[in-house]
C-alpha cells in the first residue's frame, strides 16, 4: 500500500473503459496515487471520499452522452483541477482554460494538454517513476 505524503497528489481517470489508459501519459511520483472509474460505474461518494486533486475525463469513445454526469462532477469537486480531453476541441490549439472556473481545462488528447498536466506543481522533482 503506498503512503499518503505531504506532496501526494491523487488523481481520478474516468473513461469508457474500467482502467484508462492516459495514466501511461502522466508522469506520476512514486507518492502519487491514482483511481479509474468507467462512466458507467462510477461512484461519486467513494471519488468525494478520494478527494482527487485532478480529475482528468476522457470523452473519447464514449458510447451516450454523459453531460448531468460531468456536470455534477462540476459541481461537487471546485477545487480540483478537471481536464477534459475530447474529440470536441480536435480544431483548437493548446490548452483552453474555462473563464467561469479557473480549474477547467478543455483540449484534445494532445502533447499540450499532456505537458499542462505533467506540470503540475511537485514537492521534489526526483520522485518520478521511469520506465526502464
Amino acid at each position: 500500500m503506498k503512503r499518503i505524503t505531504a506532496d501526494s497528489r491523487r488523481f481520478c481517470f474516468i473513461s469508457n473503459a474500467e482502467q484508462s489508459h492516459l495514466v501511461d501519459y502522466i508522469n506520476l511520483s512514486r507518492n502519487d496515487l491514482n483511481i479509474d472509474f468507467s462512466f458507467k460505474n462510477i461512484n461519486l461518494t467513494q471519488l468525494k471520499n478520494y478527494d482527487p486533486n485532478v480529475i482528468i475525463i476522457d470523452q473519447y469513445f464514449i458510447d451516450k452522452d454523459y453531460a448531468p454526469l460531468i456536470e455534477s462532477i462540476k459541481i461537487n469537486f471546485k477545487k480540483a483541477k478537471l481536464y477534459f480531453l475530447s474529440p470536441e476541441y480536435a480544431n483548437y490549439n493548446g490548452v483552453i482554460q474555462s473563464m467561469n472556473n479557473k480549474n477547467h481545462f478543455y483540449s484534445n488528447f494532445c502533447v499540450d494538454i499532456l505537458n499542462h498536466i505533467n506540470s503540475l506543481s511537485r514537492n521534489n522533482g526526483n520522485n518520478y517513476l521511469e520506465a526502464s
